[in-house]
Parts: C-alpha cells; sequence; structure tokens
C-alpha cells in the first residue's frame, strides 16, 4: 500500500527541515563539547597570521575536489540506472554527507544520495553505494598496508615499542581484507548467485542483478577515481601540517595517515563521534614522531572540519529543498532540473 498524498507532502516539506535542524544541532554540540577549545583556536589562530592561511585554503579548495571526484564515481555507477548530471550528483554526495553524521560507519550515506533521484529508481541504485565503498576502501586498505609496512621499518627509530607480532597480525588482517573487497568488487556476479538462494532476498534480486551490469571497465575506473580521492586526502593532511608548522616529515605523515584511514575504516563509530576517535589514534601513530600532542589534536580537528563537518552542513542545507516523493506523474525528486539534464 503507497503512502498517502498527505503524508507524502508531509515528508517532502517537513522532513528535510527536520533533519537539517537535528543535523545541525548535533554538529554544534560536538564542536562545543571538545576539550581545549579555546587553546586549540589560539593556536590555530597565531599560526594562521602567521603564513598558515595559505595552506588551510588548499585544504578546503582539496576538499572541494575530494567530493567532486565522489560524485564523478556516483555519476557513473547511477548511469547504469540513469543519467543524472554532475551538479546533481554532487548535491547528491553532499546530502549523503549530512546523513553520516548520525548513522554507524556512515551507513546511511545512501540514504542521503538516493533522495537526488525519482521514486522508482531510489531503491535500485541504493545497491551501487556499495560498489563505491568497496572500491574506496580496496585503496583505503592497500594505503593501509603500505603505512604498516612503513611503520614497522621505523619503529626501532621512533621508539615504536609494540611487538613485532602485533604488526603482523595487523598486516595479515589488511591483506586478507584487500583481498575479499576485491572479490567481491570483481566478481559481484558470484556473490549474487550466492544470495539467490535465499528466499528472503527474493524481492531484492532484481536489484542485485543491477550490479551485475556494471562492466570491469568501469570497476577499474572506480578504483582509480578511488585512488585519486585518495591522494587528495593525502595531499589535505600534509597541507594542514605544513599550515599549523607542525614538524614530521612527508614519508611519516603519509605512513600516519595511511593507518589512521585503515584503523577508522574498521572501527565502529558515528561521524559525530569520529572526532574523538581519530584524535586519539592520530595522537598514537603520529606520536611516534613528535611529542607536539595539541598539534596532532588540532590537525585532527580541521581536517575533520572541512572533510566531515562543512560538507554535511551544506548537505543538510540541500536536504531542505528535496522532495522525497514526486508529485504525481512527475519524477523529478527535487526543484532542480530534471534528472538526465546536463549542465
Amino acid at each position: 500500500m503507497g503512502l498517502s498524498p498527505r503524508l507524502k507532502l508531509a515528508i517532502n516539506y517537513f522532513l528535510g527541515p527536520l533533519l537539517f535542524i537535528v543535523i545541525a544541532y548535533s554538529i554544534y554540540r560536538q564542536v562545543l563539547s571538545q576539550p581545549d577549545l579555546r587553546e586549540t583556536w589560539a593556536v590555530i589562530k597565531h599560526r594562521l597570521l602567521n603564513g598558515g592561511l595559505p595552506w588551510l585554503l588548499a585544504a578546503i579548495l582539496f576538499m572541494l575536489l575530494n567530493w567532486g571526484i565522489e560524485a564523478i564515481k556516483w555519476r557513473k555507477l547511477v548511469a547504469v540506472a540513469l543519467p543524472i548530471s554532475f551538479g546533481r550528483a554532487f548535491r547528491s554526495v553532499l546530502s549523503g554527507v549530512s546523513f553520516t553524521m548520525l548513522t554507524p560507519n556512515r551507513m546511511g550515506e545512501f540514504l542521503g544520495r538516493v533522495f537526488y533521484l525519482p521514486d522508482g529508481s531510489r531503491v535500485r541504485t541504493a545497491f551501487l553505494t556499495m560498489l563505491g565503498s568497496l572500491s574506496q576502501l580496496s585503496v583505503t586498505l592497500f594505503a593501509g598496508m603500505l603505512g604498516i609496512v612503513y611503520l614497522y621499518a621505523v619503529r626501532e627509530k621512533a621508539g615504536f615499542v609494540a611487538p613485532g607480532e602485533a604488526i603482523s597480525i595487523l598486516l595479515t588482517a589488511a591483506i586478507g581484507g584487500l583481498s575479499i573487497t576485491l572479490l567481491l568488487l570483481f566478481n559481484i556476479g558470484w556473490l549474487i548467485r550466492v544470495l539467490e538462494r535465499v528466499p528472503q532476498l527474493t524481492r531484492y534480486l532484481s536489484y542485485l542483478h543491477l550490479l551485475g551490469t556494471i562492466s570491469k571497465r568501469i570497476l577499474l575506473q572506480l578504483l582509480g577515481l578511488s585512488g585519486l580521492r585518495y591522494l587528495v586526502f593525502w595531499m589535505q593532511y600534509l597541507f594542514i601540517f605544513q599550515a599549523i608548522d607542525l614538524p614530521i616529515g612527508i614519508g611519516d605523515v603519509l605512513a600516519g595517515t595511511a593507518v589512521l584511514f585503515l584503523v577508522l575504516a574498521v572501527i565502529p563509530s558515528i561521524a559525530l563521534a569520529e572526532l574523538g576517535i581519530r584524535g586519539k589514534v592520530s595522537l598514537f601513530i603520529f606520536g611516534l614522531f613528535t611529542t607536539n600532542t595539541l598539534g596532532i589534536l588540532v590537525v585532527s580537528a580541521i581536517i575533520w572540519v572541512i572533510n566531515i563537518v562543512v560538507p554535511a552542513a551544506l548537505g543538510s542545507l540541500l536536504i531542505i529543498k528535496v522532495k522525497l516523493f514526486a508529485n504525481g506523474n512527475k519524477q523529478s525528486a527535487t526543484a532542480s532540473p530534471a534528472v538526465g539534464q546536463r549542465k
């Protein structure tokens, strides 16, 4: 039984603003709850006024590049079901970020993204987010492996006292995880055949079959774009370390960031609580190379604000204009130009 027109109208015009209020308030409380807020701001302001501002602006510009690349990935995936413009894909991605603020391990991302698609295509395209996530996770695991090897090689020099067995276990887990993600990514047809044997999934088979239509060429392109997006993350960290003048070598930053992303990818969390987790893990990893604890926390906070808070805030504003259900026979999901219209 479908939803009544009145209920659809209420959801269209009231749920968006309500979500914005909830998400904005959550962001506000999370920022205010951070310890040493005044001291952190004083350090940031001092460095920014003494040569750090250009580096910070570069990191912010790379945030746009980061989500722009993700929008290209999403557009390529959705193209197997229907064409959308880059602008719509970009707004869709930002809306997805806003939903990740309140869901474990950013699992609600697909909800925000599909709001920008027509009613009839939302469920089937939601499954496509899995391929995009697998491609990004594959790159994260691969880079994390390299970071682990680097840290293992320099652990005595850096004063790292953890036993080599622990590092070996982490490295083995990363290799195993990478093998599984690549197997799933390039053998999605095999997974579909397995799921076809599960009676409870019968109603979703048509959506799962859509995943099998993605060519290996597109999958390789997704991996390439994921790798490019990872390079953007790396550059942002290098920019922010330079912005606050934290004396850590480039190799140490790249390896430490790779291991940090690996840990964040496997630790259950929600984005609102991620800053605390990110700070603790950053202290452990980058603490191998510097004793400037506050500087490490400042880097974590700035990156979190640039890559998570700002896009989530923009996404929550975009949600206000989204119509979750089309009116009548119209296929438009928002007040924006029709799906498929290219700018």
